[in-house]
């Protein structure tokens, strides 16, 4: 039983957080804003409150555990690994909250550092001075539609622009120099999206300068590029791989699974203790990501593979993988992927999620072979609705 529909789940969690006393926010924008909705709540309220509704949440669906906590970001300011910043009509910023196609424009932003975000709105201001108008999301019209930036734990920057179709080569390199040209850029990607569909992703055209950005994780450096997924708290990272390596706990001898993998920020720390990894994903650019941060780590024991998790599991024999990690998108593991994990009968199960209602969607699945032993929840985005739980499943 779910009690809660997607959007319910959110309302709940922001009228728990609003429910606190209100504090002055630190940025100027935060009460319309959509990249923050609690600034102005005190943070040790807003994680008490998420705590609360979850457990509720987790209880009422039958996954009570002796105490259910959410772990706090080390900082709940400037903790961004990624920023996707809107241009259009002159404006810098981003969505306002509610209202997808009115954009606030920034003069700062407490998400990411000052620098960063001063390098990001030099980047736009310089496009308009090259005569590279913003993008008109009703009418799709114009050429810019996002800056992108990609953050290390060492403040270095990878920068991109977001564009539509057009646009010439000798302008974006002089755009290129002016994102080379503020501190701590080392490299600026130029990527295509000619659709009509409003992302922040697109087509590699050309880079400038590094083509990658090199994020520390632990005893690990993962190389990642502009549209590569990497979680996104600078300061919490290492705390969610951490507990779930130490969760999956693999012997010396066993092979084990990684499924939905990414650039192998997983599996590269599973690696160390396991005899191989199977570092499952189904995005060639973030295969090819693990194969280079498998080399460039001295791993030789993760088997980086391009595929669908359910495809692999289902070539999986009965008994095959004792442990298994799996950190899928919003959407979750979804019944075919859960019938398969009941078929295979892994001993444990470490299951990171972003969405706790698929997560509990899931876990109805396989508690008729598991019992959750382990349930909590990590504060990944302060000052917004969202939180990611580790649940970790033992068979029996």
């Amino acid at each position: 039983m779910i009690s809660l529909t997607a959007k319910g789940l959110r309302k709940a969690i922001v009228d728990s957080v609003l429910a606190g006393p209100v504090t002055p926010p630190a940025c100027p924008h935060a009460r319309e804003c959509g990249g923050c909705a609690f600034q102005d709540r005190a943070y040790t309220d807003q994680v008490a409150a998420k705590a609360s509704v979850l457990r509720d949440l987790y209880a009422a669906n039958g996954f009570a555990v002796d105490e259910f906590t959410v772990v706090p970001s080390p900082n709940p300011f400037a903790y961004r690994t990624r920023m996707d910043y809107v241009a259009t009509k002159g404006r810098f910023g981003l969505r306002a909250r509610g209202k997808f196609n009115y954009i606030i424009e920034l003069t700062t932003c407490h998400l990411i550092p000052p620098e960063a975000f001063a390098a990001a709105q030099a980047v736009w201001r310089r496009a308009g001075e090259l005569g590279l108008p913003d993008y008109d999301i009703r009418a799709h019209t114009g050429f810019l539609r996002y800056v992108v930036v990609r953050r290390n734990f060492n403040d270095e920057l990878l920068l991109a622009a977001v564009t539509a179709a057009g646009g010439d080569e000798p302008a974006l390199a002089a755009l290129a120099e002016t994102a080379l040209a503020q501190p701590g850029v080392v490299g600026f990607h130029w990527l295509v999206n000619d659709t009509r569909t409003d992302l922040s992703f697109g087509e590699p055209r050309q880079h400038w300068g590094a083509a990658e950005l090199a994020m520390r994780v632990g005893e690990m450096v993962c190389y990642i590029g502009p549209n590569t997924f990497f979680q996104n708290n600078v300061y919490l990272a290492d705390r969610l791989i951490g507990d779930a390596v130490a969760a999956a706990a693999p012997a010396a001898t066993m092979r084990v699974a990684d499924l939905y993998g990414g650039v192998g920020a997983i599996g590269l720390h599973l690696a160390r203790y396991a005899a191989q990894v199977d570092c499952v994903e189904a995005v060639a650019e973030s295969v090819s990501f693990a194969q280079r941060n498998a080399l460039a780590n001295g791993v030789v024991n993760l088997n980086p593979i391009c595929a669908d998790t359910l495809a692999y599991l289902r070539a999986q024999p009965e008994g095959s993988l004792p442990i298994i990690v799996a950190d899928p998108p919003r959407t979750g593991l979804g019944p075919q992927v859960c019938h398969e994990l009941l078929r295979i009968g892994p001993q444990r199960i470490v299951y990171v999620s972003c969405n706790p209602l698929t997560q509990i969607a899931d876990l109805q699945i396989l508690r008729t072979a598991y019992h959750v032993t382990s349930l909590r929840g990590y504060d990944m985005f302060p000052h917004t609705p969202h939180v990611e739980a580790i649940a970790v499943l033992e068979r029996g």
